[in-house]
């Protein structure tokens, strides 16, 4: 008999630390196996969304991890377009990384509202047609709510939702397939010029500790915002100028190593950077009183909002006090883009691709900005003659 694993008695754990708890039945060792398991259920901070998901978890846990089971060939003429999408965005919602399930989520609830006003949710699954997808995918472009970053994201997510319901054999074509992408428009996020970056890097090394540990690893070794707060103590090696993105938190699921500059390493060997343990969250949260938060090192990551607004809040203020101008455009993440636009050009962009963890140069260049002025070709000689 071929090998076989069981998952029994599977239930949902409710504590400081939600978790599965589930018992693993070998069929060839005849061993069972105890597991607590916490499938990312403590990243989601709305608890309700959470005890739903555990919930659906523990019921499909067997099917989730293992059978992959295939439905019969006259289910899809029973399950419905509704039945079906939440089918899929329960299963997505187990996934390890809270922005994916957040763009799962948004997109699979407006579909299904979308179908519901339609009339289409008690449609069977195997009957949504292209012109279904044409019609909600026009009224979404037509609401000129999303950018064509979003948009094109949205479309890859239910591409792929559609394409587990084809591995699954609930149906055998995917209908958005031949909708097309939207043109992405030029970024409303800029860099910052010179004197803005002198300005306000000064401003938040005086104030804020740890949002200008988060400056000097975007300007500098091109770590994403999101990617700043899944790090912990335990990814930096101090002794050699290395910051590690693991494969689990990086955007290609790939592990990637990012050297500290030697100019700017103090900054993190000051005494009090180094001190902590390394399991904790660099940029986590830590209770004050109820309701009220401190930045700092802790067991619990920060929002994915939380960098933004307080960066923000600097920005306002110097624009308030008159030392900036105009502070239109510049965000958290302007600062990657600051440093791979300065430092292309100081070193070679190979070496600034594989700073940044890029597979190819082309993915470097949607972070660099070029100056108005190319400054190198206003000085250059009249080599014609």
């Amino acid at each position: 008999m071929a090998k076989k694993t069981f998952v029994s008695r599977a239930r949902l754990v409710k504590g400081a630390r939600w978790y599965i708890d589930y018992v693993r039945f070998d069929t060839e060792t005849g061993i069972e196996t105890r597991h607590r398991q916490e499938f990312d259920l403590n990243d989601i901070e709305d608890l309700r969304i959470r005890e739903e998901v555990g919930e659906r978890l523990a019921k499909y846990l067997q099917q989730f991890i293992y059978d992959k089971k295939k439905i019969p060939a006259d289910a899809p003429a029973r399950l419905t377009v509704a039945q079906a999408v939440e089918q899929v965005r329960v299963l997505k919602m187990a996934l390890p990384r809270k922005n994916s399930r957040k763009t799962y989520r948004a997109i699979c609830k407006k579909l299904l509202t979308w179908c519901e006003r339609m009339q289409y949710g008690g449609l069977p699954i195997n009957e949504f047609s292209r012109k279904h997808c044409r019609a909600f995918w026009q009224g979404l472009v037509g609401s000129g709510d999303y950018c064509g970053r979003t948009l094109n994201n949205y479309l890859v997510c239910l591409r792929t939702v559609w394409n587990v319901l084809i591995e699954d054999e609930i149906i055998t074509e995917n209908p958005w397939s031949r909708i097309k992408p939207e043109r992405v428009g030029e970024k409303k996020r800029r860099p910052f010029a010179d004197q803005e970056r002198a300005i306000v890097a000064a401003e938040i090394e005086r104030c804020d500790y740890w949002l200008f540990r988060g400056v000097l690893l975007q300007f500098f070794c091109y770590i994403r915002p999101v990617e700043l707060l899944r790090l912990k103590f335990k990814d930096f090696d101090l002794a050699r100028g290395l910051v590690t993105v693991q494969s689990t938190e990086a955007k290609s699921w790939k592990k990637r190593v990012s050297t500290i500059p030697k100019s700017v390493l103090h900054y993190f060997t000051d005494g009090c950077f180094e001190k902590y343990p390394a399991n904790l969250f660099v940029f986590g949260r830590v209770p004050i009183k109820p309701g009220v938060w401190e930045l700092c090192p802790g067991h619990e990551a920060i929002s994915d909002t939380r960098l933004y607004k307080r960066h923000r809040k600097v920005l306002e203020r110097l624009k308030e006090e008159g030392k900036l101008n105009d502070i239109g455009g510049l965000s958290w993440y302007s600062w990657k883009d600051t440093g791979i636009s300065m430092h292309t050009r100081k070193t070679s962009p190979v070496a600034t691709k594989d700073q940044a963890g890029h597979a190819d140069l082309s993915i470097t260049s949607v972070y660099y900005h070029s100056e108005p002025v190319n400054l190198e070709y206003r000085g250059l000689e009249n080599d014609l003659l």
